[in-house]
């Protein structure tokens, strides 16, 4: 009986101490992390022109007391690394804007060292709504180098693409429609923060949507979408969708880079993706 106790005593110390562990790894360990994915995507619409055009994407940085632009340092020295064509931010810049206590000029300064030829592009996401943020957002992005796209259209025509944003459709003024249009001749580009807007466009001329907003579970476990996963986002999770329309839509969710709510990540580290577009 004793010796019984004591393997249960061990068991336990053993479960707590694994526990403990884990706990530390997800708020000091994986929330620091960056984790770089690559795609590449055939459609007959990407031009000669734009053969391997690489395309950025990152979001969700949830600038606060948990993600600051030192942090954010990781993500500038690798676009200066890879050097996209185009970056892509996918929305919800500031935590909570009425709360944050950082310098707003700092998050410009570090969004403006990013370069990309064809341009940076940006869309509002569901955070960059409420406490003040909706009249801050914009001008913080464009102080940057970044063009806003609220509901717009934006054409590359020597590429023959187009980059269409749609605002947030939780608490911003979100207008699926907009990627009515996509030109049939161009390769189509969709921003929407909340991926689930997917369902509503396919019948467009989509070739591409990015978006972010589930932050990938941010703890992945799956057994708890119906707590973890936030409104517009529980369809699509995360990493790429591919529909058999007439377009072979895609759809890529990226992870993002920043936590909300919880400092925490689990199995779902911080990510940058790029995608390469060829004939």
């Amino acid at each position: 009986m004793f010796r019984l106790f004591k393997n249960l005593l061990r068991i336990l110390i053993l479960i707590i101490i694994l526990g403990l562990a884990v706990i530390l790894y997800a708020r000091y360990i994986e929330p620091y992390m960056i984790k770089e994915k690559y795609y590449t995507i055939k459609s007959p619409f990407v031009t000669e022109k734009a053969e391997n055009l690489n395309i950025a994407v990152f979001g969700d940085t949830h600038f606060g007391d948990y993600y600051n632009t030192e942090n954010f340092n990781k993500v500038i020295d690798s676009l200066e690394e890879k050097k996209p064509d185009i970056v892509v931010f996918t929305g919800d810049l500031i935590d909570y804007y009425d709360n944050y206590t950082g310098d707003i000029d700092e998050i410009s300064k570090s969004l403006s060292k990013i370069e990309a030829p064809y341009g940076k592009y940006a869309i509002f996401g569901n955070h960059d709504y409420g406490g003040g943020a909706e009249n801050e957002y914009q001008g913080i992005m464009e102080s940057g180098g970044f063009t806003v796209l609220k509901n717009q259209y934006f054409a590359i025509d020597e590429l023959g693409i187009a980059v269409i944003g749609i605002d947030d459709v939780i608490i911003g003024y979100g207008n699926p429609t907009i990627a009515s249009l996509g030109r049939p001749d161009y390769f189509n580009i969709i921003l929407s923060h909340a991926p689930d807007v997917m369902d509503e466009v396919l019948n467009y001329n989509v070739d591409l949507m990015l978006s972010g907003h589930t932050h990938g579970r941010q703890i992945n476990l799956k057994y708890f979408d119906e707590y973890i996963l936030p409104p517009y986002g529980k369809n699509y999770v995360n990493g790429m969708y591919e529909f058999s329309n007439d377009r072979n839509s895609k759809l890529y969710v990226n992870s993002g880079l920043g936590t909300t709510k919880l400092p925490v990540r689990f199995l779902s580290p911080p990510e940058l993706t790029y995608i390469t577009i060829v004939q």
